[in-house]
């Protein structure tokens, strides 16, 4: 065993080698948070990458940094390449795979750009002492923070534990995701100092660390929000309608039909109310009536000249929508351009160019009985939107998406956003998307009932309403800034050494 690691030390000198292990680690790491949603396979992806933080030099400790992020982002985006053929946003076909392709690339290249810029910052705090760890480790959770608020940050390291860990998952309604990105990071600064330990002081190493698992998954299982109150009947439609086909004459006819006989079945059990994907109605089209049920569903209405991308509200028996949540973050590209004014086209969407609507994300007054919190699609990355909505009074949470024609792994992705929001805010969440996932979350992210994806289908379920709030609905991601802030800035000279 000595030889070994002493064969593995020696190794490690080379910078390609290092270089080829960091970024398998990365590739396991973007695998490990979804589809796997595995925290100790994550930990252990992050020795390479604290081993690359803990040295000096561009080639031993940049480049392994920066191929871990890179390898990391392009294996947890790599459904990013099922947007090829692009003909239907207007694309050429010759075009349309390389445009996919070196997209997907850039991704991954803002997760090398990202990673090596927290590399860096390393430079100015002593490592490998704890105090430096867990000022990188708060960091890393602010940084998360912070990308979320921006237009590009899709899923990050707070979102590993949702779908099979829910008892440390739980630690996000304390402090929200930056909290428990933070937490996988020390994590796996803890493995790290353990391996490099000398033998004599593995065992105190190791019963640190089980302690402050242990002490963790304790404190995150008492801050889950278990939410038994009077529910609410709710009908839900997945409609599966092909979105290169959606607005042909025939799928229209096909989703009148399916609308209906949805709507039918959910008054025949009670339900007032059905629930729709995002962009279900074409701009300006009617959908059915039927007596006794009304409809929240996504569509497409003008506003202030520009198009935009809404939750619509139609009461029983109207064929105009009385009230309207619009999109507020947009897909950059498929939805918005940067440089938009200066190009004819406005965006690759169906529809045309979208504009963004208003950054509240609460739906509430007449004719809605209730209050809710609401993700259009890409929103359901954002915590801190649906955390301001439970605040304001939201008493459930809607995440309504159209997915296709990505394929199951970026559905496993959204799913288990939608269990960390519901975690994070201690409301049950419905989640409705066209061709899937359909599922019922609990207050504490279990899934409790869903849909088979790719299959036409609807329900009716019943949804529980919360009013009280967890502490990070309460006070939001303020204490963790503050916290990664000060230390941060109470920084100490580094008298390390450089590695070899």
């Amino acid at each position: 065993m000595a030889r070994r690691l002493t064969t593995l030390r020696v190794a490690l000198v080379h910078p390609w080698v290092f270089f080829g292990l960091a970024s398998v680690a990365g590739a396991l790491a973007g695998l490990s948070v979804v589809p796997w949603g595995a925290p100790p396979l994550l930990w252990l992806t992050l020795i390479p990458l604290w081993e690359a933080v803990g040295r000096r030099s561009i080639a031993q400790g940049l480049m392994p940094a920066a191929g871990w992020g890179g390898a990391a982002l392009l294996t947890s985006h790599i459904w990013l390449l099922w947007l090829h053929p692009l003909g239907w946003l207007g694309v050429p076909n010759p075009l349309s795979r390389p445009l996919t392709v070196l997209l997907w690339l850039l991704v991954g290249g803002g997760g090398s750009l990202v990673v090596g810029l927290w590399w860096w910052l390393a430079r100015f705090y002593p490592l490998p002492g704890y105090r430096g760890a867990l000022t990188m480790a708060l960091l890393w959770g602010c940084g998360e923070v912070l990308l979320a608020h921006g237009p590009l940050f899709w899923l990050g390291l707070s979102t590993v534990a949702a779908p099979y860990d829910r008892a440390l998952a739980g630690l996000g309604s304390l402090a929200g995701p930056g909290l428990l990105a933070a937490v996988q990071v020390l994590a796996g600064w803890w493995l790290w100092r353990f391996c490099k330990a000398p033998s004599g002081e593995r065992s105190r190493w190791l019963a640190g660390g089980a302690v402050m698992v242990i002490a963790l998954h304790s404190l995150g299982l008492m801050a889950l929000v278990d939410i038994q109150g009077s529910p609410i009947r709710m009908g839900v439609l997945q409609p599966v309608i092909p979105t290169r086909q959606k607005f042909t004459w025939t799928a229209v006819v096909a989703l009148e039909r399916r609308l209906t006989l949805a709507m039918n079945r959910a008054v025949q059990r009670g339900a007032p109310w059905l629930l729709l994907p995002e962009g279900t109605l074409a701009l300006d089209q009617s959908p059915p009536t039927v007596e006794g049920i009304g409809l929240v569903t996504g569509g497409f209405r003008r506003e202030q000249r520009g198009l935009r991308s809404s939750l619509l509200v139609y009461p029983a028996g109207a064929r105009d929508p009385t009230m309207a949540l619009d999109k507020h973050r947009l897909v950059l590209l498929g939805e918005w351009l940067p440089w938009r004014g200066l190009l004819a086209n406005d965006g690759l969407s169906a529809v045309g160019g979208l504009q963004p609507g208003p950054a509240e994300r609460l739906l509430e007054g007449k004719p809605l009985p209730w209050r809710a919190g609401v993700a259009i699609c890409y929103e359901i990355s954002q915590a801190h939107g649906l955390a301001e909505a439970t605040h304001d009074g939201a008493q459930l949470l809607l995440a309504v998406a159209n997915l296709d024609p990505y394929p199951r792994l970026l559905h496993q992705q959204f799913l288990a956003l939608a269990q960390q929001r519901a975690i994070e805010n201690g409301r049950w969440l419905v989640v409705v998307s066209n061709t899937g996932p359909t599922a019922l979350i609990n207050s504490q992210g279990k899934i409790t009932a869903q849909l088979d994806p790719a299959v036409v289908a609807s329900t009716v379920w019943d949804v529980p309403l919360g009013t009280a709030l967890t502490p990070y609905s309460r006070i939001g991601d303020w204490p963790l800034m503050i916290s990664g802030l000060l230390l941060a800035l109470n920084r100490r000279p580094v008298n390390q050494p450089a590695s070899p």
